[in-house]
């Protein structure tokens, strides 16, 4: 009997040891895999919610419901996302989707929506104008208001910045303030409330309400020259290779020579063309609302290719690495290759108002809209 008791003792033992040796202390310990993050392409829509999407492929990444509509492009700050909503400034994480902060020194919202333009930003601080006519500085590292400017009305221009200084349209004039401290430099009254400013060294060009463009001499505000269309201009001008390329509501996109100051070119749609245009590697594109997305030769604005949408084309293109993309009003994102083959789109709940905006991890590419484009 005691032999027998001390086999199993020892079995037990054996059992033991190996046990021991066998515990997790000997392997490596269970961390998490590290996150890979890739590039995203975001988009907003009145159906209330943000979507990030690969730029390649169309294959969603993430969607956040933003409980409010969205009329205005995002821009990435560094790693963040600044999306404007209708009554709130939001601050996301750019590669995850989620909120970080919701800015709240605004007032309740008096208009349909507080945020119609997109923000700008010089490095850490964005600038986000209101159409309750405030913009507001904000430094996004510490989420503190620096400063605000009060331009005495409606502003539904998007902010782009040259040289120190913020330049955008509203109340009936456009502004330009100094981005250290919100103090105007020159204010220039003209019927101006709906285009988004461009500047290119001495001007800064605008389009008007009365059909015209101006172009404004950019240390003064001084009227220096104008081009008339047959309708308001609430296409945002786009400078490109000496040329102004701009959109009007008589149903023409016009190019007009920085020189000469006249037209290089018009090409004719069959209705308004409110879509910024975006310039690249010789080619103009842009959407109407004849419901037509459209390509042309910026030498002689002859027709490359168009595709045909099922809604009116509000939305500016954008062209990154080969690919042009764009949203409309019939709840689509589309991305072509630069020949105008469609490579994939992808059906959103909402019409889509706002304009795509890419981010490669290292910075943002924007539309022309956004006051923030490099071509």
């Amino acid at each position: 009997m005691p032999q027998r008791w001390l086999k199993t003792l020892a079995a037990v033992t054996v059992s033991a040891v190996l046990l021991t040796a066998c515990q997790k202390n000997d392997y490596s310990k269970d961390e998490p895999l590290p996150e890979t993050f890739t590039p995203s392409l975001y988009i907003g829509s009145q159906n209330r919610y943000l979507y990030a999407f690969e730029p390649g492929t169309g294959v969603k990444k993430w969607e956040f419901n933003m409980h409010a509509n969205l009329q205005a492009t995002p821009v990435v700050v560094g790693e963040y996302l600044i999306v404007p909503t209708e009554d709130t400034l939001f601050k996301m994480d750019a590669k995850r989707g989620a909120v970080l902060k919701a800015y709240e020194f605004f007032p309740p919202a008096t208009h349909l929506t507080s945020f119609i333009s997109s923000p700008a930003f010089q490095g850490s601080v964005i600038y986000a104008a209101t159409t309750t006519g405030t913009v507001y500085a904000i430094d996004t590292k510490d989420d503190k208001l620096l400063w605000t400017y009060n331009a005495g009305g409606n502003i539904t221009s998007s902010i782009t910045i040259y040289d120190g200084q913020l330049i955008f349209s509203g109340a009936g004039k456009v502004h330009s303030v100094a981005a250290i401290n919100g103090v105007a430099t020159w204010t220039t009254a003209l019927p101006v409330d709906f285009s988004s400013p461009a500047v290119a060294a001495p001007y800064v060009y605008v389009g008007a309400n009365d059909g015209k463009l101006y172009a404004l001499d950019i240390t003064t505000g001084t009227s220096k020259w104008t081009y008339a269309t047959g309708a308001p201009i609430q296409s945002s001008p786009m400078v490109y290779g000496g040329n102004i390329i701009f959109g009007s509501n008589d149903y023409n996109v016009y190019c007009v020579d920085s020189v000469a100051k006249k037209e290089r070119w018009i090409y004719k749609t069959a209705d308004r063309v409110i879509s910024s245009p975006y310039g690249s590697d010789q080619v103009v594109y842009f959407g109407s609302y004849d419901y037509y997305f459209y390509a042309v030769n910026v030498i002689d604005g002859s027709l490359k290719w168009r595709f045909k949408t099922g809604a009116l084309v509000k939305s500016s293109p954008l062209v990154k690495d080969g690919m042009v993309y764009v949203g409309g009003f019939d709840k689509q994102l589309y991305a072509f290759d630069t020949t105008g083959a469609l490579k994939w789109q992808k059906s959103i709940d909402g019409i889509i108002e706002t304009s795509p905006v890419i981010y490669d991890l290292e910075k943002g590419y924007y539309p022309t809209i956004s006051g923030m484009s490099v071509r």
